[in-house]
């Protein structure tokens, strides 16, 4: 991303448009281009519009949509979410990866229950409940209950700094205080929800981060970035985000004994939260991996009489890191009065039935068959 150079560039601005014209011509093209989510057919159930703000929090729409109707589906209701188990909760949510932010709807969903089972209807109330920011609160009090209140993602930041040539870094404070300024001075007092969806629509259908479709926006005539002829350059950011993920190398044990797989619950909160995987430890930098597969059966209750099979490396991609999983199998037995709390031993059907992170499900697809092998044995 290019370091803002605007304060050294003569650059043209068209006539400032009276916010009524923005509003009217951006709720016109939504109405006729809005895309068909399946949130929006129930606009009215602010239930179904928390858990679709929710998953979509650093999720692409497009992979949302089957996992939002299949949880809709088996939990369709706050009282629904808020009794069922935490297990069958995760097990709803595999693979939409960010677990923490399940961990914070399940428990606010039992907040909203235990008092009184009506989720709040404004924007300060619904900022109380665990996972629900400044965003998400915005967004479900405009939709689900007509408030006033102004939804700024970063696609809606994106559209307003390119439509009023805004050269703050939009990251920064003054940035972001200017961004929501903007948003508030244009949001209509009749239809917020739509005027808001109409912004998301907007950055993701036209105003996009590469390459946005110009000729096809509804407020080109009113934007800086347009008539420059050079909306890339907005957003601007001072420093460029090119920090290449950290690269970390992790020791799998995968532990057999009498057809049956050891597993473990990894703790809530975090990389994760409360799913199941196999034992694993990080692996320092010139350490040997035999060794940490042996620490890893002490640490697990575990006996193991053979040297372990290195079975697989299996990478796996997270935002800010780059996995590299080591895989080794053993046969191994408890160590009576040695169990360990949060782990179980299981066999493959009962693995299956878990929810376990995409990560540990590649992990285990890549050692089956020698995971097969020794339950034979």
């Amino acid at each position: 991303m290019r370091r803002a150079t605007v304060g050294k560039v003569n650059r043209r601005r068209p006539s400032a448009p009276a916010p009524t014209a923005i509003r009217r011509k951006l709720l016109r093209w939504y109405d006729l281009f809005r895309r068909d989510l399946p949130w929006r057919r129930r606009a009215d159930d602010p239930y179904a519009q928390w858990v679709a703000e929710i998953m979509l929090q650093q999720t692409r729409v497009e992979t949302v949509i089957a996992y939002y109707e299949r949880f809709l589906r088996r939990f369709p209701t706050t009282q629904r979410l808020a009794r069922a188990d935490h297990e069958s909760v995760l097990k709803h949510w595999e693979g939409l990866g960010y677990y923490r932010r399940i961990f914070h709807l399940h428990r606010a969903a039992q907040m909203v229950c235990d008092n009184g089972g009506v989720i709040p209807d404004n924007a300060a109330a619904l900022r109380a409940l665990p996972g629900v920011g400044e965003y998400t609160a915005a967004a479900i009090a405009s939709i689900a209950f007509n408030q006033r209140e102004a939804a700024v993602d970063g696609n809606v930041a994106r559209v307003l700094s390119r439509l009023y040539g805004v050269t703050q870094d939009v990251r920064s404070p003054t940035g972001k205080s200017r961004i929501r300024d903007l948003a508030r001075s244009l949001l209509p007092r009749q239809l917020p929800g739509d005027f808001n969806q109409a912004w998301m629509d907007l950055g993701s259908m036209i105003c996009t981060p590469k390459s946005p479709r110009c000729d096809a926006c509804p407020v080109r005539a009113y934007c800086v970035a347009a008539a420059n002829g050079d909306p890339e350059f907005y957003p601007v950011r001072e420093t460029a985000r090119n920090q290449k993920p950290k690269a970390v190398s992790l020791v799998v044990a995968i532990f057999v004994y009498e057809g049956k797989m050891l597993v473990r619950r990894r703790e809530r909160g975090g990389l994760w939260s409360g799913l199941w995987e196999f034992p694993t430890v990080e692996l320092p930098i010139g350490g040997q991996p035999v060794r940490y597969v042996r620490r890893l059966a002490n640490e697990k209750g575990v006996l193991i009489s053979e040297r372990p099979t290195k079975v697989a490396e299996v990478r796996h991609q997270l935002t800010h890191r780059s996995l590299r999983f080591h895989v080794y199998t053993s046969s191994a037995e408890p160590v009576p009065d040695k169990t360990t709390s949060h782990t179980r031993w299981v066999n493959v059907r009962g693995f299956e039935r878990l929810a376990v992170s995409t990560a540990h499900r590649r992990i285990f697809a890549a050692a089956r068959d020698e995971i097969t092998t020794r339950a034979k044995c």
